[in-house]
């Protein structure tokens, strides 16, 4: 296969899903074909084909009611990388998202961050990922702080997520996350009803906790609350439900909240940079967003 081989670019079908899960797969993500879907369904995907066919590339952007677009997937098949397929689609989706009166967002890694700011990405929040084994291998964390906080919280235990009022939800999301994205929490309700979970009683919560089935992993997040000691019940709560190894991606500037993952048994996996090309990176509620819902979706 030569390299001036060309690449035809298409929406993504979704009888592409396996293919794109392949994709996902193939670079070590956790992404399952739900995750595609929610993309195709609330967004667009672009993809880049071979000449045989074969799907080669992708990247997809996910717009919110506040103007901001987020861009993500950005994959590459390993046979055809360091061919410019991943800067072509990423200046796609930013000339797509213009078009539409949006400003581009992106979580970015490191490697991704040193190709965006040239770019004019300005940095926002810093974005630690945690990564905890499932239970049967991992070792043994001491009973006494495997599901409660290290501090002495005021708030009540967390419930199932189900005895909150949804509308008080999203309502706290918009607050934090900077706009009502209903479709997407509606989503990721369906898919965490095992472990999802709130703080508060009726109309005045102080948190709750989303997430989703992973390729590899169980994500936790969008975590939101008023304060650690809150999102530390939380994550108790949804711990004690799920037996998978879990990801919780959370802000850097909640340092306690950090200190008691640790003492769960969470390792620090990688760090991500939130990114905006041509407005305020910095947009939200940073003291009440203890963990996005993941860098794919913000």
């Amino acid at each position: 296969m030569g390299s001036t081989e060309s690449f035809g670019e298409s929406a993504l079908a979704a009888s592409e899903l396996d293919a794109a899960c392949a994709l996902v797969a193939e670079a070590g993500w956790n992404q399952t074909a739900a995750d595609w879907r929610i993309f195709l369904d609330l967004g667009a995907v672009f993809a880049l084909h071979s000449s045989d066919g074969r799907l080669a590339a992708t990247a997809a952007t996910l717009p919110y009611p506040s103007g901001l677009g987020w861009i993500s997937m950005v994959l590459v098949g390993g046979t055809w990388r360091r061919r410019g397929l991943a800067t072509r689609l990423l200046e796609r989706c930013i000339e797509q998202l213009h078009a539409q009166g949006m400003v581009p967002v992106l979580d970015a890694t490191p490697a991704g961050r040193a190709v965006y700011r040239p770019l004019g990405f300005r940095d926002g929040w810093p974005i630690q990922r945690w990564r905890r084994a499932a239970p049967d291998s991992r070792a043994a964390v001491p009973a006494a702080t495997r599901f409660a906080p290290t501090t002495a919280p005021r708030a009540a235990p967390a419930a199932p997520l189900r005895a909150a009022p949804w509308p008080a939800v999203l309502a706290l999301d918009a607050a934090a996350f900077g706009c009502n994205r209903a479709p997407l929490l509606d989503r990721l309700r369906q898919r965490s009803g095992a472990f999802a979970c709130s703080i508060g009683q009726g109309e005045r919560l102080r948190g709750f906790l989303l997430g989703r089935d992973g390729r590899a992993a169980t994500q936790f997040g969008p975590i939101v609350a008023d304060d650690e000691d809150t999102a530390c019940l939380l994550v108790a709560h949804a711990l004690a439900r799920v037996a998978t190894p879990i990801v919780v991606d959370a802000l850097e500037r909640h340092e306690r909240f950090a200190a008691w993952l640790a003492a769960q048994g969470f390792e620090r996996e990688r760090p991500y940079t939130r990114m905006a090309l041509g407005g305020d990176p910095l947009f939200g509620d940073a003291a009440r967003t203890l963990a996005i819902a993941g860098p794919e979706l913000g």
